[in-house]
């Protein structure tokens, strides 16, 4: 069975290739983004008023952010049946909703951010790591992460000076906030693009496949577990391959 394309090339061809502009781009905006509202969160629930509930919705951040492991099982099964496509853009929904509540100036409804973090976390890195591993595969992998993991920690030094920049010149972190949502664009535009990649290319992503072929024993399994049938690549594969399509 076909592997994905990026198996076997070198480390320098593989930084070349548009799946490694896909994971900068989703792993270094969205490791600023999170980092800088885990920074400024208690700043943000002072300004809302939390000093005058004793710092509660302080505390409940803090014991939401560990709730999403609850949640593992979910990110497995979305993963094996939606592929690297949705669930990537599930994480950037979860990332849009939690940062749109956050300049929502209600203190009772962040809580609705809170919950929106915390998954829009787990779904971060578990997707990342699985996207990371399936697709430059265990030879580089490794290589790959420290160059991405170098970049995003040099960007996150720039979370204090613009959260400074935005309290000095605006008295609020709501222009902070609002960059960081713009900062959301690219990560859609470029996980938009990887979807179109992956219905050409179904070897670069981890959906599970049934197999066709209708006399297989193995037909409620994946597809690459059967070694005797063919791998159903896309309609145009299917069309090739007449006598294993139900009739």
């Amino acid at each position: 069975f076909s592997k994905p394309r990026l198996h076997g090339l070198s480390f320098a061809s593989q930084l070349c290739s548009f799946e490694a502009a896909f994971v900068l781009t989703f792993l270094a905006l969205h490791l600023f983004r999170s980092n800088a509202y885990l920074g400024t969160n208690k700043d943000l629930l002072t300004m809302l008023g939390d000093a005058d509930t004793g710092n509660t919705f302080t505390q409940i951040f803090a014991a939401s952010l560990p709730a999403s492991t609850i949640c593992v099982p979910l990110i497995s099964r979305l993963l094996r049946k939606g592929g690297f496509h949705k669930t990537f853009m599930l994480t950037n929904v979860l990332g849009v909703i939690w940062n749109v509540v956050a300049l929502v100036p209600s203190l009772q409804l962040q809580v609705a951010a809170f919950t929106a973090f915390t998954n829009f976390r787990a779904l971060l890195y578990s997707s990342y790591f699985t996207y990371l591993g399936h697709t430059f595969g265990s030879r580089t992998s490794g290589s790959v992460h420290a160059m991405l993991t170098v970049f995003a920690a040099l960007l996150s030094f720039l979370i204090w000076p613009c959260a400074d920049v935005s309290t000095r010149l605006f008295g609020s972190l709501v222009p902070m906030y609002i960059t960081l949502l713009v900062l959301n664009i690219p990560v859609l535009v470029m996980t938009a693009f990887l979807g179109r990649r992956l219905k050409r290319d179904p070897d670069g992503d981890c959906r599970e496949i049934r197999c066709v072929n209708i006399s297989c024993d193995k037909r409620n399994k994946m597809a690459d577990s059967c070694e005797a049938c063919v791998r159903p690549l896309g309609r145009r594969q299917r069309r090739t391959l007449p006598s294993m399509l139900p009739s």
